[in-house]
C-alpha cells in the first residue's frame, strides 16, 4: 500500500516547485528487509519500509534539491538507535531536526513544513523569540511528541 496516493504526491511537487530554493538533506536511519515483522528484543522494525517509501517520495518531489541519504543501522555505526529516525538539515551538516517514527498522519505536514524551512533559511521565529535564544549558552535538545487525539 502506497503512504502517499498520487494526489498528495503531485500537491507536495507542486508546493516545492514554489517553495523551495536551496538544498536539503534528509538522512533515513533503517534497518532494511524487516517489513511488519516484529522480533523479539527491539530487532524488528515494522515501519521501516514505510518510511523508506515516504522519504524517497519526498526526495522525487525535488530530486534536485531534496538529497536522500539512507542509513544501514547494521552496517554503519550510529548514534541512532528508535528506527525508523528521518532526519533534515543543511547539506554537509549532520541534521539536526528528527521525526521517530513514521512521520505520517499529522505529523507528514511538519516535514514538508521543514523541508521548506531548511530550503529557504527561514525559520519563522519573531525578534523577540531570537532575543531569548540568544541567552542559552550551553546545548539544549529539545523533544516534541505528537499524539493526535
Amino acid at each position: 500500500m502506497a503512504i502517499l496516493n498520487e494526489q498528495v504526491k503531485q500537491q507536495v511537487r507542486e508546493r516545492f516547485s514554489q517553495r523551495l530554493s536551496g538544498p536539503v538533506q534528509l538522512k533515513l536511519y533503517t534497518r532494511p528487509g524487516t517489513g511488519r515483522l516484529i522480533l523479539p528484543s527491539g530487532l524488528g522494525c515494522a515501519t521501516c519500509d514505510d518510511a523508506r517509501e515516504l522519504a524517497e517520495d519526498l526526495q522525487a518531489s525535488a530530486p534536485d534539491l531534496i538529497h536522500l541519504e539512507v542509513v544501514d543501522v547494521t552496517v554503519q555505526d550510529s548514534e541512532v538507535r528508535d528506527l525508523p529516525t528521518l532526519a533534515l538539515g543543511f547539506p554537509g551538516e549532520e541534521p539536526r531536526i528528527r521525526w521517530q517514527g513514521l512521520p505520517a498522519g499529522y505529523e507528514f505536514a511538519t516535514v514538508v513544513d521543514a523541508i521548506e524551512r531548511v530550503s529557504t533559511g527561514e525559520h519563522g521565529l519573531s525578534e523577540s523569540t531570537l532575543e531569548e535564544l540568544a541567552k542559552v549558552d550551553e546545548p539544549v535538545e529539545v523533544m516534541v511528541f505528537a499524539t493526535p487525539t
